[in-house]
Order: C-alpha cells, then structure tokens, then sequence
C-alpha cells in the first residue's frame, strides 16, 4: 500500500503541518491515522466551485494536508472488505466508539498483540529510543505526531513502532505511546524469558514482580 504522508513542497512544508495538525492524536501516530480516515471519509470540505466532483475535492483536501488520496480509498476498500468478512462468518459488529477510555484500551492491545516485536524505549528521556529486539538506537521521525504538536511533549517512555527506517538519523515512523504493563500481559514469554538480558527485560520483570505482590 502506498504510504498515508505525501512530503510536500518545500515551500509548502509549514502551511502543510500546520493543517496536520489539527487532525493529530495525543495517543500517537496509529490513533492520528484513524483521525485521517474519519475526516477523509465524512465530508463536508469547502469546495470554491460548487459542481467540483466529489474525487476532485477529496484530492484538494489530500493534497492541502499532505496526504495520499490513493491510500486512503485503499483503506476504505480493505476496511470495507474486513467489514464483510465479519458479518460472514456472523462476528459481532460494533459501533464506532473511537476516542472511548475502552476504545483506546483495546487499540492499544491489539497493537501491541501484533507487533510485539517493535517495541523501544527512550533511554535517557530526551528521544534516543533503543529497540528492544536489535538493540539499535533511533529517533522518532520528524513526521511523528510527538514532534509536529506544539509545543512538542516530552518524548513518550514506551513506544510501539510500525517501521524503522535505517537514515542518517535511524527514524522509527507511525509511533504510539504503550505501557509497558501491557508488554507483560500480553506477550510475557517473549519480553520474561525471550528477550536477551538487557535493562528494559530487567524493568519489565520487575514490573511483573509488583504486579504479583499486589495480586
């Protein structure tokens, strides 16, 4: 699939962030995707011609927020797809609740259920992230949605990466803050007995430790 972000011009690179931002999630980079979809997905938009086709003014707001117009019918195809699968096979279907406390909760442990495997940690509180698996230290890319908020918040603990893009500055991209409770609960015969020594399996067995005592 084509990637969601366009790069912009670079004469156009502020005005493009600055329009970004305004769909970013606190929560990170996954939840902000989702942001996209939903604001792609439900127009109104603002058309200057009236009669301007529906194709055309989705491109003009993608574009105007740096975003690929391909992509993002692809994920309503594939999401439509999954939709339809479920009702087949008679899954139960929900409605929406994106933004709930249990939303988050069950994104969050869906993510991490799949990609277990791209896990860092900010080691020193100032964004140099380790990854867990390699052991390499990377940054979070200037795309992130930790970087492009203003004013930028302190670089998360824990995070779960989709991709690690090996760069002058080693970027990890589409990044989403974890707790790493979760890393435990989910996938504790990995990060306990998997995961080569290191001080993140040390903190992690320590959080399994507590998490005993208080049982």
């Amino acid at each position: 699939a084509p990637p969601c972000f366009v790069p912009p011009a670079p004469h156009l690179e502020e005005a493009v962030a600055a329009r970004r931002r305004a769909l970013l999630h606190p929560h990170g980079d996954h939840f902000t995707l989702i942001n996209v979809f939903n604001a792609f997905q439900q127009p109104p938009r603002p058309r200057a011609e009236p009669a301007l086709p529906a194709d055309n003014a989705d491109e003009g707001w993608c574009r105007k927020h740096g975003l690929s117009g391909e992509a993002l019918r692809l994920a309503g195809i594939v999401r439509a797809e999954l939709l339809e699968v479920m009702q087949r096979i008679e899954l139960p279907v929900s409605p929406p609740a994106f933004g709930t406390d249990s939303n988050l909760l069950n994104l969050q442990r869906a993510l991490i259920s799949g990609y277990f495997l791209k896990v860092a940690r900010d080691i020193d509180g100032s964004g140099n992230y380790v990854m867990l698996t390699h052991k390499h230290v990377a940054h979070l890319s200037p795309g992130c949605c930790y970087r492009l908020r203003r004013p930028p918040p302190r670089p998360p603990p824990w995070v779960l990466y989709h991709e690690f893009t090996i760069s002058q500055d080693n970027c990890l991209r589409v990044v989403s803050e974890i707790q790493p409770q979760m890393l435990v609960e989910l996938a504790p015969q990995y990060y306990l007995s998997n995961l080569p020594p290191s001080e993140s399996r040390d903190l992690l067995a320590q959080l399994r430790r507590e998490e005993e005592e208080e049982e």
